[in-house]
């Protein structure tokens, strides 16, 4: 019923989004998120990457959790990464980097999608387009990308560290590309998928067997995205710790 609401909207031009009540109002329920990552929290992170960071959503809750520790976040679509700087400008811990991360340096052609998350580098699968016709629109830009070990080469970031990784299947490459900053974390968030929503994406045992190589041990997900069609999960965001 709700993907059959959804079609409708779309056809007058609308759109439906969940009501989100924190960053963009600065109201979040700080006892339950507290509470939900109390696990997280106790790791004492001093700097966070939040590579793909959107509008910000992601941050918001880490300054929650972590008000003194420093975030760098990495958006490579100019308007996307505009909004995300004013969300944070009265922030003295946060630095916003428009850039995408891969394991190459230049300049790339983007994917930008009328639905700003599900913006790639890659092209979208079948899959994804019948699953998520809201996001189906495409228009190719050209943007910066960097290599996370190059970019942060010269920062004297601090331990221990964490580092979450949302960038629509290119995440082998950012892997790739940040061995070295990667491998000074303390945890990992990263998303995984285990169906292919773009095309030559990395699936989940790709992902699992990187982090592996690099001394992380899976331990579990926080979040599943299901097909609105079939119910089947798609994607998670997967935790990788760091083996002791």
């Amino acid at each position: 019923m709700r993907l059959f609401i959804r079609r409708i909207m779309h056809k007058l031009g609308y759109d439906i989004v969940k009501y989100n009540p924190s960053y963009i109002t600065g109201r979040i329920d700080t006892e339950d998120l507290t509470k939900e990552f109390k696990w997280l929290k106790d790791f004492g992170f001093k700097t966070i990457l939040d590579v793909g960071a959107n509008e910000g959503q992601f941050a918001d809750k880490m300054v929650t959790l972590f008000p003194n520790t420093f975030i760098y976040a990495f958006e490579p679509i100019p308007e996307t990464f505009d909004l995300l700087c004013r969300n944070f400008k009265n922030s003295k811990y946060f630095k916003g980097i428009n850039v995408a991360l891969g394991d190459t340096e230049g300049e790339i052609s983007f994917n930008k999608n009328e639905y700003s998350p599900s913006s790639s580098l890659l092209d979208m699968s079948q899959n994804h387009l019948n699953s998520f016709e809201y996001a189906a629109k495409t228009n190719p830009i050209k943007v910066k990308i960097e290599k996370l070990d190059h970019l942060m080469k010269d920062e004297p970031f601090q331990l221990p560290l964490l580092v979450k990784l949302d960038v629509q299947g290119f995440e082998d490459k950012v892997i790739r590309g940040g061995t070295s900053v990667i491998q000074k974390a303390d945890l990992i968030l990263c998303e995984v998928s285990f169906s292919e929503l773009y095309k030559g994406q990395p699936l989940f045992s790709e992902i699992y067997d990187m982090f592996r190589e690099l001394g992380f041990n899976y331990a579990g997900n926080i979040e599943q995205l299901r097909s609105p069609e079939t119910n089947l999960i798609l994607q998670a965001d997967a935790v990788f710790i760091k083996s002791k």
